[in-house]
């Protein structure tokens, strides 16, 4: 009968050991900031849908027409940013900021359409601010037909990742929601 031989690995040396710590440590630092960073896409885009529902919604509210009585019940300022709040506070957002007028545009559409300049934007992080424009233009609503209310809301966006917010700062979100209001 033939003899196997058993070959021992051999024992690793001490300087192995630590250099599969150092590996991980080094490996972990770029887990973490992929990890930070898609939690923070998430965010932003959690936060651009809540806003857009939230302009969705105070437009839809403010352009409701009460057909038995022949007029738009909810066609004002106050009854559109309660609509807007209502939706941000179910995301757990803070109650939007209503701005006079309509937000300057940086393409020169008379729509009042994204792209905004920065000026027009919430100076503070994760604040919103509400715009209301009737027909294109700032002045107060007229009840009747063919009416466009534009409702826009503006955020500053501010990553809570240190190494994200330090590189790239905050960003701006917007959602803009165009109805036409029917009247009698």
């Amino acid at each position: 009968m033939p003899r196997r031989l058993y070959v021992t690995p051999k024992p690793q040396k001490k300087h192995q050991r630590g250099q599969s710590l150092v590996e991980f440590a080094l490996s972990s630092v770029v887990l973490l900031l992929l990890v930070g960073g898609l939690v923070d896409i998430g965010r932003a885009i959690a936060v651009s849908e809540t806003l857009a529902n939230a302009a969705r919604e105070g437009a839809r509210h403010g352009a409701w027409f009460d057909a038995p009585n022949q007029r738009t019940p909810f066609l004002s300022d106050a009854a559109i940013q309660s609509a807007v709040d209502q939706e941000l506070a179910a995301a757990s957002m803070p109650a939007s900021t209503l701005k006079p007028g309509c937000p300057a545009v940086s393409d020169g559409n008379s729509y009042h359409n994204p792209p905004y300049p920065s000026g027009v934007y919430p100076i503070t992080a994760n604040q919103p601010w509400l715009y209301i424009c009737y027909n294109n233009t700032s002045g107060p609503p007229v009840q009747g037909g063919g009416q466009d209310l534009n409702v826009i809301v503006l955020y500053t966006y501010s990553p809570i990742t240190p190494l994200i917010s330090g590189q790239f700062g905050t960003f701006h979100l917007a959602a803009n929601e165009h109805i036409l209001v029917q009247g009698p």
